[in-house]
Order: structure tokens, then C-alpha cells, then sequence
């Protein structure tokens, strides 16, 4: 997979873990341990939070569209209000207590900067599977099939096919995607539940220079491919 990214980006790096939901182990995976900064993938971080602090009571009509477009269309603005009214780095606190996450998923260090928290390919297979086996049925759906009706265009009119989606035609996705950049290094990442019956999660987190931002969503695509076989069996 990461030859594969380089071929794109000579300055990839890559984090990688599928999970069979069925056998109840992980299939393959790279540099599990890894940490990324998760861009907008916090975003079903965020949403999680929100829902266990009302212990699951789903909330207004309001709120869940406002959360369903924050995943479907990975609304920055829509982040950003429920990052300051759910407490900041406490949701990530929270998350990481509820959902008993490792010590590589972090808040960000910077005050507000909630795309700069990290994060695991580990730990993120490790949220998924939470939301499937633990989130109860009606905050679940809320949650799921914000990520099944993933726009192609994201809020900021980026282009949200890249990794799992072209990467794997043919298959069935419920997805939260990630880009951004932080300093001197670009992210994408690509994370999802796969298939009708939800059997696999599948995570691909990539960093490379901020030179090869453009680039990366070729190279996340063409390491996520990698995995298409998986799919298959």
C-alpha cells in the first residue's frame, strides 16, 4: 500500500488497519500505532460525543440534520460549533474514556484546532466498532446513514470520492473522509464500514509533504485499492 501511495506522493506515510467484523479479528494492517492528524474524520468523534452525553436520546430534529450534514458533507462550520459547545478537548477526553481508546488518540495541542487531533488506524477501528456493536439502534441509524449518503462534494467543494470510494467500486460503504493540512504536512484519510452487512471496517490514514497536497488523493485512492481482494472473498 505504500508503494503503491509513493508512486503519487514519494513522501507518504501510511497507517492501515481492515477489521473482520465476523471472525472478529483484523485482516492486514500497517503501522497500526501510528498517529495521523485526523482532519475531519473527528467529525463522527464529535457526533459520538454528542449523542452519548443525552445517553443516547436522540436529540431535536434540528440537531440531527445539523449532524447529518456535519457527516455527510463534513461541514467545518457545523464542527466548529459543536467542538466550542460540547467543550473542546473534553469531547476527545470523553471519547477516549467511553469508547476505551488508546493513548494515540489525543486532543489537538492547539486550542480549537479539532482537525488536529490525533489519531490511530487502531483506535479508529476500534470507534467503528464501537458505533456497530455498542451505539443503540436509533442513534446508530442516525449515525450510519449519514456516513452511507456521504456527498461526493463536501462542504468546502472538495471532492469526497477519494480512498474507499474509487478506490474500492463495487463495494457497499458507509464512510467519514478526512483532508487538510497542518504545518508543513498534507493529510488524507479514508475510513469506513464495508459492505451490506457492515462485516469489515476499513482505515487508511496518509500524511506527505504539504508540496504533494494536490497529489495525495491519487495516492490514498491507489494504497486503498490495495486492498480490494479483501472485498471479493
Amino acid at each position: 500500500m505504500q508503494a503503491a501511495a509513493r508512486k503519487s506522493v514519494s513522501s507518504a506515510k501510511v497507517g492501515m488497519e481492515v477489521y473482520d467484523r465476523e471472525t472478529d479479528s483484523v485482516v492486514t494492517s500497517l503501522n497500526t500505532s501510528q498517529q495521523f492528524n485526523s482532519m475531519s474524520v473527528v467529525k463522527l468523534l464529535i457526533a459520538i460525543d454528542i449523542l452519548a452525553r443525552d445517553n443516547w436520546v436522540l436529540p431535536s430534529q434540528s440537531t440531527q440534520d445539523r449532524i447529518t450534514r456535519m457527516l455527510s458533507y463534513s461541514d467545518d462550520a457545523l464542527a466548529s460549533s459543536f467542538w466550542v459547545s460540547g467543550g473542546g478537548d473534553e469531547i476527545i477526553t470523553r471519547d477516549v474514556k467511553l469508547m476505551g481508546l488508546g493513548s494515540g488518540t489525543r486532543a489537538p495541542s492547539t486550542e480549537g484546532e479539532w482537525g488536529d487531533t490525533k489519531i490511530t488506524a487502531a483506535d479508529m477501528v476500534t470507534v467503528y466498532r464501537y458505533l456497530e456493536d455498542q451505539v443503540p439502534q436509533q442513534a446508530h441509524d442516525l449515525l450510519y446513514n449519514a456516513m452511507f449518503h456521504a456527498a461526493t462534494t463536501g462542504a468546502d467543494g472538495t471532492n469526497q470520492y477519494f480512498g474507499i470510494p474509487n478506490g474500492l467500486p463495487g463495494t457497499v460503504w458507509a464512510i467519514k473522509q478526512g483532508w487538510g493540512s497542518s504545518g508543513s504536512t498534507a493529510y488524507y484519510n479514508t475510513t469506513g464500514l464495508i459492505g451490506q452487512d457492515t462485516r469489515y471496517v476499513a482505515i487508511v490514514l496518509m500524511s506527505g509533504s504539504l508540496g504533494s497536497y494536490s497529489a495525495m488523493p491519487k495516492a490514498l485512492t491507489n494504497a486503498t485499492a490495495q486492498l480490494a481482494p479483501i472485498f471479493k472473498t
